[in-house]
């Protein structure tokens, strides 16, 4: 913007000028060359009735003629000089020099604004990238957090209460433990894990070195929850 019109209003407003001024020029131009055409028609119109004087012998009228048409020899010579005149002014902006210093001035401001808008966009583009970077490495640590989050269980990490949920607990294998409080947080009956005391449920496994073994019964319904020594 350049006070309160942008480039191409300056430039619309300086055609428009300079296409005024050459409609005037142009109709002058045609008037020109319309009196030219007349003052050349009357030129031979004369010349044609000067020489029929001198055929019959009228020499003061033809030389009378002589003189018109020396005359107006001379108006169209003028005229001609002008039209050339006002043709060499198509196109020339010709007065218009104040109307073109203030097509610059806003050329030039323009110019400044343009490299000013640039620039800002570049930096709004860093700016851009550089969140999008951020965000992406957030995604990575929320789907981390989601992996770890999804893989480890709630029951995993009550597994340590399971005794005090019910003491015969100590003497399920891990997986049982999970699922008894699997049922123990749904309210269901855990009692399905003790209804039958006498039932075998398999070998007692001892993991580990003596004096620090660990007793270990494999699940009834498979698994490879391995206690850690």
């Amino acid at each position: 913007m350049f006070g309160n019109k942008t480039l191409q209003q300056h430039v619309n407003e300086f055609l428009s000028k300079v296409n005024e001024q050459e409609g005037k020029i142009r109709s002058k131009i045609e008037e020109l060359e319309f009196l030219f055409d007349s003052l050349t028609d009357k030129v031979k119109v004369q010349t044609a009735a000067m020489i029929e004087l001198e055929i019959a012998g009228d020499n003061a009228g033809a030389e009378k003629i002589m003189k018109s048409n020396r005359q107006l020899r001379l108006q169209i010579d003028e005229i001609k000089d002008s039209i050339q005149g006002y043709r060499s002014q198509l196109g020339q902006g010709y007065q218009l020099g104040k109307e073109l210093d203030k097509v610059k001035a806003a050329a030039i401001q323009a110019d400044k604004d343009r490299v000013e808008r640039v620039n800002n966009l570049h930096k709004q583009g860093e700016q851009l990238a550089q969140q999008i970077a951020d965000l992406k490495m957030k995604r990575e640590q929320v789907m981390l957090d989601w992996r770890v989050s999804y893989s480890r269980t709630t029951e995993m990490d009550l597994v340590g209460i399971a005794s005090y949920i019910d003491p015969r607990a100590t003497a399920l294998s891990l997986t049982e433990k999970e699922t008894l409080i699997r049922k123990w947080m749904s309210g269901e009956t855990i009692e399905d894990f003790f209804s039958k005391s006498d039932e075998y449920k398999g070998p007692i496994i001892s993991i580990g070195d003596p004096g620090t073994s660990v007793e270990y019964r494999p699940p009834q319904h498979g698994g490879n929850s391995i206690p850690q020594v």
